[in-house]
């Protein structure tokens, strides 16, 4: 069995550290591992390789790749795989799903309260050196998390630990996923299905995107979707940028429809310091962070050791994705 570990990145939070990928071998000192640093051993181990542990995969590379019976990606999007090709020949893929719902979902928690608590207004004042206290009045009172209701688009792995930590909080969760009748989260008061997306936006106080990138929820956030949104809410992405029409964002927050909203994930990134996004108001951008965290290399060689183990003894594979999903 040959296995290629190659998940070189531009990110070095995303790039396997060195340490991680020995002590991933140490593992296993029966299976033949390469460790690919450059574009030309990640080239030739492909050639042989049973395995891919890696996050992007084309179709030209998967034409050199005789060989290769299963693909891991190292993150949870798959939108980096030649999913179509290599469900033709029969090759099995699965992903590193759940290791980040935990990080994502605090950081979403985290701007639920700084929005709650006035938190952009004061610091914006802080740096004014401006005693801001008779100004917390009207649209600018804090307010709490009880009692408001939380949709999800989207209901995975970040969704749950989502909906169940909001749902301690004191607020009312609704989502939509694709099928609804499938079992709800601890906390979740409706689930929608895909067609009542418009539905769902107009109960919410605040709407977190954390849905997969697919044909069915690409641009599903668009002018439409917001003018559905209560006046005044909040809306959120730590999705993927695709599923939401930027421009149409950008209006409804001038226009005064939406509170605030955060965005994790940018049509282009890194983010144009020209982009109009930065100065749009009531807005907090995170560089693709959302998932960052110690320890996160640590879980996923745990993931793929489990996975690796199973696919050797011919086991079913942890989190196999669905190619004519997307996910």
């Amino acid at each position: 069995m040959h296995v290629l570990i190659s998940i070189q990145q531009r990110v070095p939070q995303w790039q396997i550290p060195e340490p991680a990928a020995r002590a991933l071998m140490a593992r296993r000192p029966d299976v033949q591992f390469t460790y690919a640093t450059t574009d030309d051993m990640r080239r030739e181990a492909l050639r042989t390789a049973d395995v891919a542990f890696t996050w992007i995969l084309g179709e030209d590379e998967l034409a050199d790749a005789p060989c290769l019976q299963w693909v891991h990606t190292s993150a949870v999007a798959v939108e980096t795989l030649c999913l179509p090709a290599l469900a033709a020949r029969g090759i099995r893929v699965s992903n590193t799903r759940g290791v980040q719902a935990v990080p994502i979902a605090e950081h979403v928690l985290a701007l639920l309260l700084a929005f709650g608590k006035q938190l952009p207004f004061l610091l914006e004042r802080q740096r004014a050196a401006r005693w801001a206290q008779a100004e917390c009045a009207g649209a600018r009172s804090p307010w709490l998390l009880r009692g408001r209701t939380l949709a999800l688009v989207g209901l995975g792995t970040i969704g749950e630990a989502l909906a169940s930590r909001a749902a301690a909080l004191g607020m009312r969760v609704v989502a939509q996923r694709r099928d609804p009748s499938a079992p709800g989260v601890p906390g979740g008061s409706a689930i929608y299905g895909p067609g009542a997306l418009h539905e769902m936006l107009g109960e919410a106080d605040a709407v977190v995107v954390a849905a997969p990138l697919t044909p069915a929820t690409a641009g599903g956030c668009d002018a439409a979707a917001f003018a559905a949104m209560k006046p005044g809410s909040l809306f959120i992405n730590v999705g993927r940028a695709r599923i939401v029409d930027t421009s149409a964002l950008m209006a409804a927050l001038e226009r005064g429809h939406l509170a605030g909203a955060s965005l994790d994930v940018f049509p282009e990134e890194p983010l144009p310091p020209t982009h109009p996004l930065w100065r749009c108001p009531n807005v907090i951008l995170t560089p693709h962070t959302s998932g960052f965290r110690q320890g996160h290399w640590d879980d996923v060689i745990d993931v793929f050791a489990d996975n690796l183990e199973r696919f050797t003894s011919g086991r079913p594979l942890r989190y196999e994705v669905q190619p004519g999903r997307g996910y």
